[in-house]
C-alpha cells in the first residue's frame, strides 16, 4: 500500500470509523436508561439550571443527527477532492472526532443524570460534565492527529515559460470560474436547511429562533450570490478576478508580480474547503479542485485562483511582468 493510499485509510478511520464507534456507545447507554428517565427531561441548562425540557427521545435525536450527522457531513463533503494528506485533511481528521467526542459525551453524561429522578427541575448542574466533555474531545482529538501521518508538501513548481510577445504588442487573457458542484449542493443544502428552520421559527412563533435562522440564510444567499462564480482575466494592469456580482473584486497590479505559474490545487488538502480562503502565506479564490493561476509576489505571498487554461494566463503574466 503507497504513503497516499495509507494516508486516506488512516483519515476514514479517524474521521468516520472514530465518530461512528463514539455515537453507538452513546446511543447504547441513551437507550439503556430511557425507562428510568422523568418525562420530560432537562435539554437546556441555564445558570440556574435546567430552563428547557422535551421528551425522553430529545437527547438520542440529537446524538444521531449532531453526533452522526456532522461527520458525514464533513468528511463525505471533503473526499470527492482527496488527493493527498494535506495538513488541512490531517486537521479535518482530528477535529471530526474531537467534536463528535464532546457532543456525545455531554448528551450521554446529562441524559444519566437524570436517570432516576421524579422531576427533571431536580437534575444538577453540567458545569462538570461539560468540562469532561471538552477535555475527552481534545483528548480524542490529539490521538486522532498523531495517527494520521505527518502532511505531505505540496511539490514546488517551476515558474511558467514567457508567452512569446513582440515589443508593443497588446495582449488579453480571460475565463470564467464557477464552483464545484460538491460545494453548490453543500450551499444549497445550508441554505435550504436555514430556510426551513426559519419558517419553522415564524410558524411555532418563536422569534429567537426565527430572526437568528432569517439571518443565517440571509448570510449565506449573500455568500452564495457573491463567491460562486468569478470572472479572470490577465491583462496589461496585472490580474483581476471579480465575482459575476461585481464584489468582491481581488486584483494583483504586475509591479507586484513576481512571477507566476499554472498549479493543481486541492481545496481541502490545501486550503481548507472551497470559496475565498486564506492560509498563512497564500489567499486563493478555490471554486474547484484542478488547474489554478498561481501568482507568487515580490513579498513572497501568494495568490492563487482555480481556473481553466491556467497555463496560458501564467505564460502571458510571465511576458508582462518580464517587459515591464
Amino acid at each position: 500500500m503507497n504513503a497516499s493510499a495509507s494516508a486516506r485509510r488512516r483519515f476514514l478511520l479517524v474521521a468516520l470509523g472514530v465518530p461512528a464507534v463514539v455515537v453507538v456507545i452513546a446511543l447504547a447507554l441513551q437507550l439503556a436508561t430511557l425507562p428510568s428517565l422523568p418525562d420530560p427531561v432537562a435539554i437546556h441548562w441555564g445558570m440556574q439550571g435546567p430552563d428547557g425540557f422535551g421528551s425522553p427521545w430529545s437527547t438520542v435525536l440529537f446524538t444521531v443527527l449532531l453526533g452522526a450527522g456532522i461527520p458525514a457531513l464533513m468528511a463525505g463533503t471533503s473526499m470527492p477532492g482527496y488527493t493527498d494528506n494535506g495538513p488541512s485533511y490531517r486537521f479535518l481528521g482530528a477535529a471530526v472526532p474531537a467534536i463528535t467526542t464532546m457532543l456525545c459525551t455531554l448528551l450521554t453524561w446529562t441524559q444519566l443524570m437524570q436517570a432516576g429522578l421524579s422531576d427533571a427541575r431536580q437534575a444538577p448542574g453540567v458545569g462538570l460534565p461539560l468540562l469532561y466533555s471538552v477535555l475527552a474531545g481534545l483528548a480524542v482529538g490529539a490521538v486522532c492527529w498523531l495517527v494520521q501521518p505527518k502532511a505531505q508538501q505540496r511539490p514546488a513548481a517551476s515558474p511558467s515559460e514567457p508567452l512569446p510577445l513582440a515589443a508593443g504588442e497588446r495582449a488579453v487573457w480571460f475565463r470564467e470560474t464557477s464552483l464545484s458542484k460538491p460545494a453548490l449542493l453543500l450551499i444549497l443544502g445550508a441554505v435550504t436547511a436555514a430556510g426551513a428552520g426559519a419558517v419553522i421559527g415564524w410558524l411555532w412563533a418563536e422569534p429567537e429562533l426565527a430572526w437568528t435562522m432569517t439571518g443565517l440564510t440571509v448570510v449565506l444567499l449573500a455568500a452564495a450570490a457573491t463567491a460562486t462564480a468569478f470572472r479572470v482575466r490577465v491583462d496589461g494592469s496585472g490580474l483581476t478576478a471579480v465575482s459575476v456580482a461585481g464584489f468582491p473584486r481581488f486584483h494583483v497590479p504586475l509591479a507586484e508580480i513576481r512571477d507566476a505559474e499554472a498549479v493543481t490545487v486541492s481545496p481541502v488538502a490545501e486550503f481548507g474547503g472551497w470559496g475565498l480562503r486564506w492560509v498563512p502565506g497564500r489567499f486563493g479564490v478555490v471554486l474547484r479542485s484542478g488547474p489554478a493561476l498561481q501568482v507568487n509576489r515580490v513579498t513572497g505571498r501568494q495568490f492563487v485562483v482555480t481556473v481553466d487554461d491556467a497555463g496560458t494566463a501564467a505564460a502571458l503574466l510571465q511576458a508582462l511582468t518580464a517587459r515591464t
